[in-house]
């Protein structure tokens, strides 16, 4: 297990990214952490659907999906009171304003800062 993994371990991790390699280190880096990882999933839809149907903890949404933004989706888990973390080359400015205070990791991003937003986006125990 890798050094922070400690407070994610056993965390079911749901991945929504549409880059390939990007969606693989993603998955290899949350399995060595501790986590059980659903997905990934590489299209809006078929990622809405699997909010819906999968339990999960947190979700990690890439931004932009093929020319997709992923705003709906992100819009409906924060309806439902289910945390996640948005993946994007761009910075918070590149998204809408009520977006840009969320829990976010740039691309490429490093297993640190990985751990440390998936820590972020948690609801805090007690």
């Amino acid at each position: 297990m890798m050094p922070g993994a400690g407070m994610i371990k056993g965390l079911r991790i749901l991945i929504v990214e549409d880059e390939f390699l990007l969606a693989l280190s993603l998955e290899d880096d949350l399995v060595l952490a501790g986590c059980v990882t659903i997905g990934p999933f590489a299209r809006l839809a078929e990622a809405t659907e699997a909010t819906r149907r999968e339990s999960f903890d947190l979700a990690i949404l890439d931004v932009n999906l093929g020319g997709e933004p992923i705003y709906p989706l992100a819009e409906e888990l924060l309806a439902r009171g289910k945390p996640f973390l948005l993946l994007t080359g761009y910075g918070a400015e590149s998204l809408p304003p009520h977006l840009r205070s969320l829990p976010r990791l740039p691309k490429p991003y490093d297993v640190a800062g990985l751990l440390k937003e998936i820590g972020r986006a948690l609801p805090k125990a007690g």
